[in-house]
């Protein structure tokens, strides 16, 4: 019922935008084949398989003079093998975006109302690019959500800089259980094309005197022939009324250069602590370090092969006097990217 309900849905976005000179229908498509070449739990040693990442489908849509609405479906083996959406494990489907923009609500303001993305996350993609590669630092260890159900204001303020706030459910794209809100404030600052600095920062409290707060700062600097670029974020949480506060940080470095028209030159490197006060005690508060590199070719217009590797190391812990060395994880992928 679900395979044919994404079908349907599919056929008649594609039908309103083959009737209607207003609609605009997109999509991308990302996914690779992979082989854990190393892994520190030893079942997911080996493991290789083809598999896709992600699928959007997405309609845009002009409903009045200053008035644009968006649509999104998406699917994700990852949610799906997690049971978001059904409890089988089942490859599946569920709505990523859902909202409306009113614009000119200020000189040079917008409102967005409904579901969408959160500042911390997609203005991050935006910048570095390469979320088919692997997700941004923050989205990797899960330290917001890439979407959150609410209301937005954006600013221009000159050509040099704009900001906005978004309240929201701090539901992401799931269904809202309880009362405490979330708010994401950004400030982002260009002195000229080619530089970028954001500043951006969350809060949602999680029940009564307890929290979640997280500051993040981003510096890029991008040309046609190559980017580099930093983003460090600081979150502590308080799970409950008395209970101590976790801190965690961590730092990502991001660049690309161009060696040819089609084909460019990948690295990234992370450090992230998990837990700053208990440091290296077990392997839930062990100092990752994750390095990737690749190739990006563009075969095409739209359409991009990229041979990478993903190694992340566990820095040594101790526990009851006894120390543990976990293995470090080596992921090879081929990766693919099409956009349309």
């Amino acid at each position: 019922m679900k395979k044919f309900s994404f079908y349907l849905t599919a056929t008649m976005l594609i039908v309103w935008g083959s009737v209607s000179a207003q609609p605009k229908f997109s999509g991308l498509f990302f996914g690779d084949w992979y082989y854990m070449a190393n892994n520190h739990v030893g079942s997911a040693k080996t493991m290789q398989a083809f598999d896709y990442r992600r699928i959007y489908l997405t309609t845009d849509y002009a409903i009045a003079e200053d008035v644009v609405a968006r649509f999104r479906l998406e699917s994700d083996p990852g949610a799906s093998s997690l049971g978001a959406g059904n409890n089988t494990g089942k490859l599946s489907t569920m709505v990523k975006d859902a909202w409306f923009q009113i614009n000119k609500v200020t000189d040079g303001g917008n409102m967005i109302i409904g579901l969408q993305g959160t500042p911390n996350i997609n203005m991050a993609e935006g910048i570095f690019g390469y979320r088919p590669l692997e997700k941004t630092i923050q989205d990797l260890h899960g330290i917001s959500a890439s979407r959150d159900m609410g209301v937005s204001f954006n600013q221009k303020f000159s050509d040099q800089f704009i900001g906005g706030l978004l309240l929201g459910n701090n539901s992401g794209n799931g269904v809202w259980t309880n009362k405490y809100k979330a708010a994401y404030l950004y400030v982002q600052y260009n002195p000229m094309k080619e530089l970028t600095v954001l500043i951006d920062g969350q809060y949602n409290g999680v029940a009564m005197s307890s929290f979640n707060r997280t500051a993040d700062l981003i510096v890029n600097y991008a040309n046609s022939s190559f980017s580099i670029g930093g983003q460090y974020f600081m979150n502590g949480k308080n799970s409950a009324a008395g209970a101590p506060t976790v801190k965690q940080n961590g730092i990502s470095l991001n660049g690309w250069a161009a060696l040819t028209d089609n084909l460019r030159l990948v690295a990234r490197y992370d450090n992230y602590t998990p837990n700053v006060d208990y440091k290296n005690t077990s392997l839930g508060t062990s100092t990752q370090s994750f390095i990737l590199g690749a190739l990006d070719w563009t075969v095409k217009k739209n359409v991009h092969i990229m041979p990478n590797v993903e190694y992340t190391s566990y820095a040594s812990y101790t526990t009851g006097g006894v120390s543990t060395s976990p293995d470090p994880d080596v992921l090879l992928r081929a990766t693919f990217y099409i956009s349309f």
